[in-house]
């Protein structure tokens, strides 16, 4: 093999690397994903927030239907 064919093989693979079907070559690829990423921290964020301040709301609601639920048992209202 000639080092013209070696420098045709290697220049053609590198063409093959670097495309991989244009997601390499496009900035807007790598730039989405870390923006799905900023977002779905920004949810957690939000979601975990959300909880720790409902959590005493939320703990009373539950024990109210405790409490009725128990006093069904005991055959009050």
């Amino acid at each position: 093999m000639s080092f013209a064919a070696v420098t045709s093989a290697v220049q053609r693979a590198a063409l093959r690397l670097m495309t991989l079907d244009g997601r390499l070559t496009d900035p807007q690829a790598g730039q989405s994903m870390v923006e799905y990423a900023i977002v779905a921290a920004l949810i957690a964020v939000v979601a975990m927030t959300a909880v720790q301040s409902m959590g005493t709301g939320i703990e009373q609601v539950f024990q109210n239907i405790v409490q009725k639920i128990q006093g069904l048992g005991r055959g009050g209202s």
